[in-house]
């Protein structure tokens, strides 16, 4: 099982997981994306990796990790990283077993902007004015909601406030991408959308529009999860990673 981050963190994100009994059940590696943490060519701007060049990075990790295998992985994806998971997906329908992806932050039509107009000019200035960490604040608070950026550890909302580099570059790279819903139809691999019922409003119809252009999708929403839902309700999370599993014939019945 092959663990993906989201923006403004990096592999750490997944620490209940990789300390959980889930190690019993399949092997996990959680990696750092491209110019993050351990991993190398960071960029910003318009040179920021691409959601495409991610899933290059992604399906080159499968070939390494998985090859015992047979070249497979069941593949996990939160917030950004289910951007490019979906991309893996379309792309390399073989590599991936099965996939869950939680609440990608993409627009629910290809005429809807993944990133509000104006958002990332407002983070530009912030960050001029008042300095980096408050525009990775502004970014953190905008995404999780304030309750749920007021709830998260003083190490970890330190961590991330200091990723204002990496947030930009995945904006830039979210702005730039079209999920192209009308080529969904093609994705034969099983996929689990996965949304928090505490999470803010927008990711929803996101959600409920790739449940209907994916056929082998399944929505299901997580009671007491939000955005991070990963770590607020790690317990249903870990039965949805099961289940999907099952579903697909990686794990056993029962």
């Amino acid at each position: 099982m092959i663990l993906v981050h989201g923006s403004a963190t990096d592999h750490a994100t997944w620490t209940i997981q990789i300390a959980s009994a889930l190690t019993e059940q399949v092997r996990l590696v959680a990696y750092d994306r491209r110019g993050i943490g351990r991993s190398a060519g960071a960029a910003a701007g318009d040179d920021a990796p691409t959601i495409e060049q991610h899933a290059d990075d992604l399906a080159a990790l499968i070939d390494d990790e998985a090859a015992a295998e047979g070249g497979a992985a069941t593949v996990v994806g939160s917030s950004f990283g289910a951007a490019v998971a979906l991309e893996a997906c379309r792309r390399w329908p073989a590599r991936i077993r099965t996939a869950v992806l939680i609440e990608p932050p993409l627009g629910a039509s290809d005429e809807t902007p993944a990133v509000p107009v104006g958002f990332l000019p407002a983070l530009d200035a912030l960050a001029a004015e008042q300095g980096p960490e408050a525009a990775a604040e502004r970014f953190l608070r905008t995404v999780l909601g304030d309750a749920a950026f007021e709830r998260l550890p003083r190490a970890f909302a330190a961590r991330s406030k200091a990723q204002w580099p990496q947030i930009r570059a995945d904006s830039h790279a979210l702005a730039a991408y079209r999920v192209r819903y009308r080529e969904l139809g093609a994705v034969a691999t099983p996929i689990r959308l996965l949304g928090g019922e505490r999470s803010a409003a927008y990711f929803r119809p996101t959600l409920e529009a790739l449940a209907r252009a994916l056929p082998h999708a399944r929505l299901e929403r997580i009671a007491g999860g939000g955005h991070m839902l990963h770590a607020e309700a790690p317990r249903a999370f870990h039965q949805q990673l099961c289940n999907a599993m099952t579903d697909a014939g990686v794990l056993p019945e029962g």
